[in-house]
């Protein structure tokens, strides 16, 4: 099976970036200081840097993680409910709710076919970049 990269429309994706600006700070305040991946301030240079600084330290260990696939995975009840912990809007809640939700195209042996996702988060989006 094979899910197309989401397409959002100009309205979804305005409706997103609103979305985005609002609950990103909140969800930020949890994230480790450390964690440089997809973050509003934080590059790849930066990591880099860090990196160095843990050298100099004589920290010599490194962990590696394969994310490939992850965000294919996510359980839709797991994650809607780690919104809900930190989100009050039920506004906000839905709109989340309808983007995970959302009819996708799967490709299989070139025949289409819609269907909607139980598990895993739409990519492409300005949501989830």
């Amino acid at each position: 099976m094979h899910y197309e990269t989401t397409v959002p429309t100009v309205r979804d994706r305005v409706v997103q970036m609103a979305a985005k600006i609002i609950i990103e700070p909140i969800f930020e305040a949890d994230f480790e200081a450390h964690s440089y991946w997809f973050r509003p301030k934080k590059r790849a240079h930066q990591a880099l840097a860090a990196i160095r600084e843990h050298l100099q330290r004589g920290f010599r260990s490194v962990y590696d993680a394969d994310l490939k696939g992850y965000f294919d995975t996510i359980p839709h009840d797991k994650l809607m409910a780690a919104v809900r912990y930190r989100i009050a809007d039920r506004s906000v809640i839905n709109l989340i709710q309808m983007w995970l939700t959302t009819a996708v195209m799967e490709t299989e042996n070139g025949k289409e076919k819609w269907s909607r996702p139980e598990k895993g988060t739409p990519q492409g989006g300005v949501i989830t970049a």
